[in-house]
């Protein structure tokens, strides 16, 4: 069967393909379609298969692995920077292994589209002394996924398939193989001295049997990935080892430009048979290597024989693979004397623009309302979530990683006590990482003021449900259990209410020896089940405008617009929450539109 799908997507049927029957995964751009897609499919299709949300990557690894350890096939999902969440189980994980087929999905995104890091999963891989597979696009995601589940059981070590954003989500037409899907009985075996094992001596054993497994995993690297694609060298001057979308990249220009040079695909990148690779690469007076994000296959090779890459300052060192970046580099290494890519004129580019809060939004009357109350002398950490673009409203100072910002304003309480501290954090993010810094700033006398904009939903990457919806979990009785009675407000959509509320928090912050939490309970205006919108529809009196801006500036809706000097509201653009209308300009000159 042939689909056009997303790499995502295209994963997804491979894990099926391979007979996945439990996932766990955490959402995260550019990876969350992965388990959207396995779980639509093994509802749609009613496999025997368990696919669930988990509340960190921490948490999907362990899940996923403990079906593993039974025997099953298993698979996780996130994004890199979740990967650094998981680090703890993984890194132990490498030591004790698996029965059934267990593969690790960490999508990287190299440019910060998403994210904010550009690390390469791969090198965590080599880290752990475990396999990694670098797909180029989404038929070879695909087909990696299920070679990784395999590779995965045949040595009873985790594996890694690392996409990045344009494999996650570039589209092709994808050949889907066919595949009987069966349900393996889960037997956990007692084995004290391998899922058990404890420093030193059984720890030592695990150690050495892992270095063992490499060196075959090297071999069997060569043998299945490699070998078959030398028969397509011709023995040119020159050599391209690439891997990911590099190789796909460096495909195209090398047509493009009609050179006449070899080409040698790397799928494994780690480990890599370095000295079966040696006597390939020796033959050829230049070899450049073309991989994202980290110099990993340079790194390996360039010990065996010499290369050009991102080490030696040929190739590019950061942000993504691109056509006219390929060329570059061969530019660069003396092999293309025109890089025909440079200087091509795009015509019709649209003006940029900043990403903001979408129209409706309740975060933007939560930031209002705190920068109202707290005004521009407090210090504003935050956290990762939709809130991050409180940065429009400068209501947010610093941006970390997941439930730092909790963790921020207690270290900013001990160290500047002149200023008062106001951290927001959303409710997923507080579920996943949150929680520990706020016992330790209740344990460490901290004082800060903790915001959790609870809208229900993981809605930065695609309204994913939270625990609270799932599962009937309370924040505020997780805050309560943490030790401090939260504050309260039922989200109306009303800039008075939402001043008022942060009035009464900012008094008890006053007094208060622990840190001040308030819980705002708001929606997603993309949730259309339980999206609170009065249909209070918006326009401005341009007679009580005065162009001053100040509902530009602090408030900044997306459908406010200048117009011969005044704010107008673009009814395109309105959503009917009427938040406007109740307070936000001095002069009130937003009015109900009554057309």
């Amino acid at each position: 069967m042939k689909k056009a799908l997303l790499g995502n997507e295209a994963i997804a049927y491979g894990l099926l393909a391979a007979n996945v029957e439990v996932m766990a995964a955490y959402p995260g751009t550019p990876s969350s379609e992965i388990f959207e897609t396995y779980q639509k499919l093994i509802r749609n299709l009613q496999l025997p298969a368990v696919g669930e949300w988990s509340t960190n990557e921490k948490v999907a690894f362990e899940t996923a692995y403990a079906a593993a350890i039974t025997g099953k096939r298993a698979a996780c999902g996130m994004k890199m920077v979740g990967l650094n969440v998981a680090s703890d189980p993984l890194m132990s994980s490498a030591y004790i292994g698996n029965r059934g087929g267990f593969l690790v999905i960490s999508a990287d995104d190299p440019g910060f589209y998403s994210s904010q890091t550009e690390q390469d999963s791969r090198y965590f891989a080599k880290f752990a002394r475990i396999p990694a597979l670098d797909p180029t696009d989404p038929q070879d995601a695909l087909n990696l996924a299920v070679s990784g589940i395999e590779i995965s059981e045949k040595f009873e070590i985790p594996v890694i398939l690392r996409p990045v954003l344009r494999v996650c989500h570039g589209r092709q037409i994808v050949e889907i193989p066919t595949f009987e899907f069966k349900n393996r009985k889960g037997n956990f075996e007692r084995e004290i001295e391998r899922w058990a094992a404890v420093p030193r001596t059984p720890r030592l054993k695990q150690g050495i049997s892992l270095l063992t497994k490499l060196k075959e995993i090297e071999k069997f690297n060569f043998e299945n990935f490699i070998k078959p694609r030398l028969k397509n060298l011709k023995g040119t001057k020159h050599l391209i080892v690439a891997s990911g979308t590099s190789y796909g990249f460096a495909l195209e220009v090398v047509e493009d430009v009609g050179i006449d040079i070899d080409i040698l695909k790397i799928d494994m990148p780690t480990p890599l048979p370095v000295n079966l690779l040696k006597e390939i690469l020796q033959h050829y007076e230049q070899v450049v290597v073309f991989e994202e994000t980290y110099p990993l296959i340079e790194e390996q090779i360039a010990a065996a024989v010499p290369v050009k890459g991102k080490l030696t300052g040929d190739v590019f060192q950061i942000d993504e693979a691109t056509h006219e970046r390929i060329a570059e580099g061969l530019q660069n290494a003396g092999i293309l004397h025109k890089n025909i890519y440079i200087g091509t004129p795009f015509n019709d580019v649209p003006p940029p623009r900043k990403p903001a809060l979408c129209p409706g939004c309740p975060h933007r009357t939560v930031f209002y309302g705190i920068k109202k109350v707290f005004g521009n002398n407090a210090i504003y950490p935050s956290d990762i979530g939709c809130y991050t673009l409180g940065l429009n409203q400068k209501a947010v100072d610093t941006i970390l990683c997941m439930g730092a910002s909790a963790g921020l304003a207690g270290g900013f309480s001990i160290a500047d006590r002149s200023k008062p501290i106001v951290a927001t954090i959303g409710d997923s993010t507080f579920l996943h990482s949150g929680i520990h810094p706020l016992i330790n700033s209740i344990a460490n006398n901290h004082r800060y003021v903790l915001v959790i904009l609870d809208n229900g939903t993981v809605a930065m990457t695609g309204l994913q449900p939270t625990p609270e919806r799932t599962g009937g979990v309370s924040i505020e009785k997780i805050v309560e259990g943490c030790g401090v009675q939260p504050f309260v407000l039922q989200y109306d959509g009303k800039v008075e209410t939402t001043v008022e509320f942060f009035k009464k928090v900012k008094e008890a912050y006053k007094n208060s020896k622990v840190p001040v939490v308030a819980v705002v309970k708001e929606f997603c205006t993309f949730d259309r089940e339980n999206a609170r919108l009065p249909g209070k529809f918006a326009t401005v009196n341009p007679e009580k405008c005065t162009g001053c801006g100040y509902c530009m500036d602090t408030f900044g809706c997306p459908a406010f617009e200048w117009k011969d000097g005044k704010v107008t509201v673009n009814r395109y653009f309105c959503v009917g929450c009427g938040v406007c209308l109740s307070g936000v300009c001095p002069f009130n000159a937003f009015v109900e539109d009554g057309r």
